[in-house]
């Protein structure tokens, strides 16, 4: 009998169970996918805040050593279902927790993932779209803590929206000493959304200058 709690999509060979309530793959989700299927990562050591149902994961785990976090225990529990059903649960690690929290401040990271909640709202609603103040509250959060994480020549991969404040939102990133790089965008009714890849912007300089 099938469970009505839960949906079965199939992508890319990948069998993938959503649980009522996890976040569902959607639009954004597709975009990350697809531009980091493009970027054909192998052997690396890579994270994915926030993984949903793990679409992005099990992309990751085919050839990387991943480790996936999200604050919605029944988003992990998902995630391990989907990891054991396509065969990739030795090339993953799961926490249950806010960001990587959890984690000592040690640069392992090659790349950090993170398709962010970008809604902009006054008050905490929902912790698969709320984004916070101007939508943008969340996103820098996971940018803090992934920058303590990343590799000096690390990456981070993620999606941004038009329902942001990305003007103050670059801003930010640029006072971090990162660079925005867009590598993807698309446009819907209401919103354009965006994959960007944000790295050090001294780190090419500063190869130059040690050739």
């Amino acid at each position: 009998m099938k469970d009505l709690d839960q949906l079965l999509i199939p992508i890319d060979g990948f069998h993938i169970i959503v649980r009522k309530s996890v976040y569902q793959p959607s639009d954004d989700t597709y975009l990350l996918y697809d531009v980091t299927k493009k970027l054909l990562l192998r052997r690396r050591r890579v994270a994915e805040i926030g993984c949903g149902a793990g679409l992005l994961t099990l992309l990751l785990a085919q050839n990387n050593i991943v480790l996936a976090t999200d604050l919605n225990l029944e988003a992990v529990k998902c995630v391990l279902q989907n990891l054991k059903t396509n065969k990739l649960y030795l090339n993953a690690d799961l926490i249950c927790c806010d960001s990587l929290k959890p984690l000592r401040e040690s640069k392992i990271f090659d790349c950090i993932f993170f398709n962010p909640p970008y809604i902009p709202t006054e008050v905490h609603e929902d912790i698969a779209w709320s984004g916070g103040n101007e939508g943008i509250e969340v996103t820098k959060k996971f940018i803090l803590d992934s920058i303590k994480h990343l590799k000096r020549n690390g990456k981070i991969i993620c999606v941004l929206s038009t329902c942001m404040n990305l003007k103050k939102l670059y801003k930010f990133i640029d006072e971090l000493g990162l660079k925005t790089i867009i590598k993807s965008k698309k446009k819907f009714f209401f919103e354009e959304l965006y994959v960007a890849i944000l790295e050090r912007k001294n780190l090419y300089s500063n190869r130059a200058n040690s050739g």
